[in-house]
Parts: C-alpha cells; sequence; structure tokens
C-alpha cells in the first residue's frame, strides 16, 4: 500500500486561522478598522466641526446634542475624538515607521559588519536605552518645540533603540545559516548578501515589533500632550483632550474619560494584534492548521 500523502497547507489559511483563533485578537483587528474608517471618513461621521466654539453649549452634559458632552469652549467631544483617530494613526504609524526603517538599517549593519563597528553601534544604543522612553523623549520635545514633527521625531528617536537591538539579534543568527555562507562562498556583494539573503528572514519579528511599538508610539504621544509638550490645542488629540478635561474632571469627568478610554481601546488592540501576529508568523506554527 502506497503511503498517504497530505495535502500541502495552504500558508495563508494557515496565517489567517492561527491569527483569528483567540476572541482578542479579533476584537483588535475590528477595533483598528473601526479607527481607519473613523480617520477616513471624519468630516461624514462627526456630527460637528471639531473646533467649532459653540458658547452657549460649554460644559454641557452627555445628552442628545452632544453625546458625549461639550468641552469648557462649547466643542463637541465626541467629533474631537473622531477627528483625533487621525493624529493618532499619524503619530503612530509614521514614528514606528521612521524609526523601523533607521533601526533597521543600523540593527543591520552592526550585525552583519561585526567587530568594532558592533561594538560601536551596540555601546550608543545601550546608552540611549538606559533613559526611560518617555523621559528621553520629553527632552527631545522640549528641545525641538511642539507640533506633530517635533513629536514624531522625539518619539521615533525614543523607540530607535528597541528596532535596533532586535535586528541586529536577528542578523548575529541568520548571517551564521548555510544558505548565507553558500551565497558568500559565490561572491555575493554586502548590499545583496544583508537585503536579499538576510533581512528577508528577519521580517517576522520586525512586523511583530512594528505592531506593538504603535501602542507605545500613541502612548508617549498622548503624554507629552498631556504634559504640554506635545501637540497643542486647538489640535483635537487625544492627549490634550484629557488634560483639557482633568481641569473639570469632577464636575464633567467624561470629558477626560473619553479620550483616555479611545487611548485605551487602541492601545490595548495594537497589543493584541502584535500578540496574534507573534503566533501566527512564528515558524514553529507552520504545517499545522
Amino acid at each position: 500500500m502506497p503511503e498517504e500523502t497530505l495535502p500541502p497547507i495552504n500558508e495563508l489559511r494557515r496565517f489567517v486561522r492561527v491569527l483569528c483563533s483567540r476572541g482578542v485578537v479579533v476584537f483588535g483587528i475590528v477595533a483598528i478598522i473601526a479607527v481607519i474608517l473613523a480617520a477616513m471618513f471624519a468630516p461624514i461621521i462627526a456630527p460637528y466641526d471639531p473646533y467649532a466654539q459653540m458658547l452657549d453649549d460649554v460644559l454641557q452634559q452627555p445628552n442628545g446634542k452632544h453625546l458625549l458632552g461639550s468641552d469648557s469652549l462649547g466643542r463637541d467631544t465626541l467629533s474631537r475624538i473622531i477627528f483625533g483617530t487621525r493624529i493618532t494613526l499619524l503619530v503612530g504609524v509614521g514614528t514606528v515607521i521612521i524609526a523601523a526603517s533607521l533601526g533597521t538599517i543600523i540593527g543591520l549593519i552592526a550585525g552583519y559588519f561585526g567587530g568594532w563597528i558592533f561594538t560601536v553601534i551596540m555601546r550608543f544604543t545601550d546608552g540611549i536605552m538606559a533613559i526611560p522612553p518617555l523621559l528621553l523623549a520629553l527632552v527631545i520635545a522640549a528641545l525641538l518645540g511642539t507640533g506633530v514633527k517635533g513629536v514624531m521625531i522625539a518619539v521615533s528617536f525614543a523607540l530607535l533603540p528597541g528596532y535596533i537591538r532586535l535586528i541586529c539579534g536577528q542578523v548575529l543568527s541568520v548571517k551564521e545559516n548555510e544558505y548565507v555562507m553558500a551565497a558568500r562562498s559565490v561572491g555575493v556583494s554586502h548590499i545583496g548578501m544583508m537585503f536579499r539573503h538576510i533581512l528577508p528572514n528577519c521580517l517576522s519579528p520586525l512586523i511583530v515589533q512594528m505592531t506593538m511599538m504603535m501602542g507605545l508610539a500613541i502612548l508617549i504621544e498622548a503624554s507629552l500632550s498631556f504634559l504640554g509638550l506635545g501637540i497643542k490645542p486647538p489640535s483635537a488629540a487625544w492627549g490634550s483632550m484629557v488634560y483639557d478635561g482633568y481641569k473639570y474632571l469632577v464636575m464633567r469627568p467624561i470629558l477626560s474619560l473619553a479620550p483616555g478610554l479611545a487611548i485605551m481601546m487602541v492601545v490595548f488592540a495594537l497589543n493584541m494584534i502584535g500578540d496574534g501576529l507573534r503566533d501566527a508568523l512564528d515558524p514553529r506554527l507552520r504545517g499545522t492548521l
């Protein structure tokens, strides 16, 4: 009797099944899709102009006209939260792309060439990692000034060391594999070796790291805005909204509670998606359904 052969595993099917195997991951995906749609269609979804001051509706409780109340200038809280998704996604995605791109290149160089290059880069990275990311971002934001550009540069620099260490560690492991040695023996250039043979095999942990770091980037941006060193009013940033509502915490807790819950939901969703991606991209799970 011939041996029964198993049908080939569909990698996309396996990836989707593992990714969506837990309810919290599905919740995270749905929540992030909702945030993206809110950012795209904010002018259509928002009931009011987020910057329009309606002085007759100052500090309103949640009601039929203002579902989440209004702030001290009569601006609709729900509309500002909806428009705030744009700044949240811009900072979260933008800073992670900047930090991941620079960190990948620096870590790739350090891990591939080794020697004194590795020592200099990694000791510099260790020095930066000795400073908490929020404190480092605070210092850089204070030097650069407030605004979206200053916040993105500050948060990107604070997240950079994590990507350098991650990619450097992956490169040190991958470059010892036989296929890399075979490519080196036939005269493949350093650039070709790094970007064609080594980097593609380091992408799985990088994708997971990027997803989880988006949540940290959003938290740092919200903290900077809360402390007055990030994105200042009248921009509809969730961190600055929490600070504005803090002044009326006893009388109108919804002003701080609503944007605070929005931050918590987005960060939680991104962390759950990152956790699901880690399982789905784990090579040890390949070949399983």
